[in-house]
């Protein structure tokens, strides 16, 4: 298989993709793109828009999100037991023992939690 077919790519408008066990890098450009992931390991960027990253609940599987910003969205179970850590230069999601996503370039105190809503977004600025 050659490196351009482990590729999902998006348009410039909307997109939902997901990610496969042959597609393990998903690119959604433009757009308020919803990107998801099966089991495994995916590098994922969202592009331009207000993107939502649907972590994986139930079996083993993470995405790296290369490109998250303010106006990005990340869905989660809401478990109690999901925590955001912060190891090296990323910002890691983790449920229990399993990770589910790791934000490339965030600082954890950067992202707030609210797992009534089960979403992780980026922190208000507030020198804005």
């Amino acid at each position: 298989m050659s490196k351009n077919n482990k590729k999902l790519h998006g348009t410039d408008g909307p997109d939902v993709l997901t990610g496969t066990k042959k597609k393990r890098r998903d690119y959604g450009f433009q757009g308020d793109d919803l990107i998801r992931t099966d089991e495994g390991n995916y590098k994922v960027w969202g592009g331009d828009g207000a993107d939502t990253f649907v972590t994986l609940n139930g079996g083993k599987g993470k995405m790296k999100i290369m490109d998250f910003e303010a106006g990005d969205t990340i869905t989660f179970c809401g478990c109690a037991s999901t925590r955001v850590e912060q190891r090296g230069k990323n910002a890691w999601i983790v449920k229990g023992d399993d990770v589910k996503a790791v934000v490339k370039g965030v600082d954890a105190n950067d992202l707030d939690i609210d797992f009534t809503k089960a979403v992780i977004t980026m922190s208000a600025d507030p020198l804005a």
